[in-house]
C-alpha cells in the first residue's frame, strides 16, 4: 500500500463509491446531530414536551451520517448502521407495547442510536484524534444506560444533554472546518486492501 495516496486515490483503489457529496451528507449529519441536542439541551430542562422533536432531529442526523459513514472495514459501518436502524424501529415499537413496558422500550431504542453515534464519534478520535470524540464515544452510552437502568433524574439529564450537545458542537465545529475528504493525519486509519471474496 502506498502511503502516498490521496485519499480518493484509495477510496478508488479499494472500489468504494464514496465521493466529496458523500463527505459532505456526512457532515450534515453531523450539524442536524448539534441542532437536536441543541434542542433537547434547551427544552428538556425547561419541561417543555417539544425537547422530543430535539431527539428525533438527532436521530435523523445520526442516521444520515450513518448512511455516509467513511471505514474501511465494511462490518462496522454495518453494525453502526444496524444499530441505529434498530434503534429506531424499537422506539416505533414502542408505541403498541404494553405501557408498563413502552418506557423502557422507548429509552432502550434511544441506547441503541447513541451506540451508533457514539462508533461515529469513536472513528472520529481514532482517525483524527478529536477528544470531544471519545468523551461522545463514553458519554453517549452512560447517560442512556443511566435512563435505561435507573429512574430518570431530570437534573443529572439537564446536565448531561448540555455536556454532550457542547462536545458534540466542538466536534462539529472541527469536522465542518477540515476539508472534504480529509485523510487521516496518521496510520491508524490507514487503507485496508479490499480482499476478494
Amino acid at each position: 500500500m502506498s502511503t502516498n495516496l490521496t485519499l480518493e486515490e484509495q477510496i478508488t483503489k479499494a472500489g468504494l463509491n464514496y465521493g466529496r457529496r458523500h463527505d459532505f451528507s456526512f457532515r450534515a449529519g453531523l450539524v442536524l446531530q448539534v441542532l437536536g441536542a441543541a434542542l433537547l439541551a434547551v427544552l428538556y430542562p425547561l419541561e417543555n414536551p417539544f425537547y422530543t422533536l430535539g431527539i428525533m432531529i438527532f436521530e435523523l442526523g445520526v442516521l444520515l451520517s450513518a448512511l455516509y459513514l467513511l471505514v474501511w472495514r465494511l462490518r462496522i459501518r454495518m453494525a453502526i448502521i444496524a444499530s441505529v436502524v434498530v434503534g429506531i424501529a424499537l422506539q416505533v415499537t414502542g408505541f403498541y407495547v404494553p405501557e408498563q413496558y413502552a418506557g423502557a422500550v422507548i429509552i432502550g431504542g434511544i441506547g441503541l442510536v447513541c451506540a451508533g453515534a457514539a462508533g461515529m464519534a469513536g472513528k472520529e478520535a481514532y482517525c483524527f484524534k478529536y477528544r470531544e470524540g471519545w468523551l461522545l464515544m463514553l458519554g453517549f452510552p452512560v447517560i442512556a444506560l443511566a435512563n435505561l437502568l435507573g429512574k430518570e433524574n431530570h437534573m443529572l439529564n439537564s446536565l448531561g444533554f448540555s455536556v454532550l450537545f457542547l462536545l458534540l458542537l466542538s466536534l462539529t465545529g472541527k469536522k465542518l472546518r477540515q476539508p472534504l475528504l480529509s485523510s487521516c493525519p496518521t496510520t491508524a486509519c490507514g487503507l485496508l486492501p479490499r480482499k476478494s471474496a
